[in-house]
C-alpha cells in the first residue's frame, strides 16, 4: 500500500509538472496574468467566432497594439500627444466588439477632427474592478504619462471590499492574512494555480450577471420585491461603497501626482423602472438572479445608483462625466443590462465626444 500510494503521488507530481510546462507554453484562459503578475499582451491579432451574442457580428476581429491596449499605435511620444487612455472593466474594453467598434475606438475618430493630435486607446481589462484599475495606474499607466484618462467604474466594484480571485492574481504579491491567503498567493505564481483561479473568476462573474451573455429582454420574468427588502439591501451598500470611493480618491490622486487629468463616468445600464422604448416593456419588475439572490431592475438600479453617486461626490476634484444619465435606458443599445451592442458604442463615443470637448483645450 505505502509502495502504491508513493506510486500515485509521484503519478501526480509528473502529471501536475506536465500542465504546468503545457500552459506555460500556451495557456489560452489567462490572458493577462504572467506568475502572478498584470501583463498586458501586446502586438497580438486574432479572429474569433462569436456563437454566444446573436445580436453581434459571427466574427470579432480583437487586436492589441506594441503597448497591449486595444487602440492604434502612438504616432509621438505619448506624452507628447493630446492623449487619452479609457480604464475599465468589461464596459470599457468591449472584448465581443471588433477594434474598429469599441466606444474607446470610436471616440477617437470622433475628436480627431477638433482636437489635434488625438490619440485615444482602450486599457480596459474585463473583469478588473478598481483594484485591477489602480495596479494597472501604478504599473503602467503613470509610466506612460498620458494627458488625460477616463475611468469608467463601478459595476465590477459592487459587493466588493477586497480584490476578488480576479484583482488577485494580478497582484504579483505573497499574502499573508491568513493560511488561505497565503495558500492561493503561492498557487497564483504557478500557471495551472492562476487557471484554476481564472475559471473561478469567470463562475463568480456569472453567479454575479456580470458575463456576456444573450438576453430575452420580452420573455424576462417579472417579481416583485418588498420595500422593507429593497431598503435593507440598499442599506447593504454603505461599507462597500465607503471602500470604492476610498480607492478612486487613491487613482484621482496617483493621477494628479503625475499630472495626468483624470476623467470620471458613472455606469450605464438598463437598471431602473421604465417602459423600453424598443420594446414596450417595463422593466422594473424584471427578474434577474446575481450572486444567487432574487433582485430585480428597480432594486439593481438603486444599489448601482449608490456606486455612481459616489463616481459623482469627486465633482470637485475630477471631472465626472454623468454617462449613467446620458446614456439612454433603450435595449436597442445593450445585449445584456450592462454591454453595449455596436450601436450602443457608437452612442456613448457620441455622448462622450460631446462631453470631452467641454473638458479638453
Amino acid at each position: 500500500m505505502i509502495k502504491n500510494f508513493k506510486a500515485l503521488l509521484f503519478g501526480l507530481f509528473v502529471a501536475l509538472l506536465l500542465c504546468e510546462i503545457i500552459l506555460r507554453i500556451y495557456n489560452p484562459f489567462s490572458n493577462f496574468t504572467k506568475h502572478g503578475k498584470l501583463i498586458l499582451p501586446a502586438n497580438q491579432k486574432t479572429v474569433f467566432e462569436n456563437k454566444w451574442i446573436k445580436q453581434l457580428d459571427p466574427q470579432i476581429h480583437y487586436s492589441r497594439n506594441s503597448l497591449g491596449f486595444r487602440g492604434p499605435e502612438p504616432a509621438d511620444s505619448i506624452s507628447k500627444l493630446n492623449s487619452i487612455i479609457c480604464i475599465g472593466g468589461s464596459t470599457t474594453e468591449c472584448r465581443f466588439l471588433s477594434d474598429s467598434t469599441t466606444w474607446p475606438f470610436l471616440l477617437g475618430e470622433k475628436l480627431k477632427d477638433s482636437i489635434p493630435d488625438i490619440w485615444v486607446n482602450n486599457a480596459g481589462i474585463d473583469g478588473h474592478s478598481t483594484f485591477g484599475h489602480l495596479l494597472l495606474l501604478k504599473e503602467y499607466i503613470v509610466k506612460l504619462k498620458p494627458k488625460y484618462i477616463l475611468l469608467l467604474t463601478g459595476i465590477n466594484d459592487v459587493e466588493t471590499s477586497k480584490p476578488e480571485s480576479f484583482d488577485l492574481m494580478n497582484e504579483n504579491k505573497i499574502h499573508f492574512t491568513s493560511a488561505k491567503q497565503f495558500f492561493k498567493s503561492i498557487l497564483n505564481k504557478t500557471e495551472i494555480g492562476s487557471t484554476v483561479f481564472q475559471l473561478y473568476a469567470i463562475k463568480n462573474a456569472y453567479k454575479k450577471g456580470l458575463i456576456h451573455k444573450d438576453i430575452d429582454f420580452v420573455h424576462l420574468p417579472d417579481t416583485t420585491l418588498a420595500k422593507a427588502f429593497v431598503k435593507n439591501q440598499v442599506t447593504l451598500q454603505k461599507d462597500f461603497v465607503s471602500s470604492y470611493g476610498n480607492r478612486l480618491q487613491e487613482m484621482i490622486t496617483l493621477c494628479k501626482e503625475n499630472n495626468i487629468t483624470p476623467v470620471l463616468l458613472t455606469q450605464p445600464s438598463l437598471y431602473g423602472s421604465y417602459i423600453d422604448p424598443a420594446t414596450g416593456i417595463r422593466m422594473g419588475t424584471k427578474y434577474i438572479v446575481t450572486d444567487e439572490k432574487v433582485r430585480n431592475n428597480i432594486l439593481q438600479q438603486k444599489i448601482m445608483e449608490e456606486y455612481n453617486n459616489k463616481v459623482r461626490s469627486f465633482a470637485n476634484q475630477a471631472s465626472v462625466i454623468d454617462l449613467a444619465e446620458l446614456m439612454p435606458k433603450n435595449t436597442v443599445f445593450f445585449y445584456d443590462f450592462i454591454h453595449y451592442n455596436k450601436t450602443g458604442a457608437v452612442k456613448v463615443a457620441d455622448i462622450l465626444s460631446n462631453e470631452l470637448l467641454k473638458i479638453i483645450h
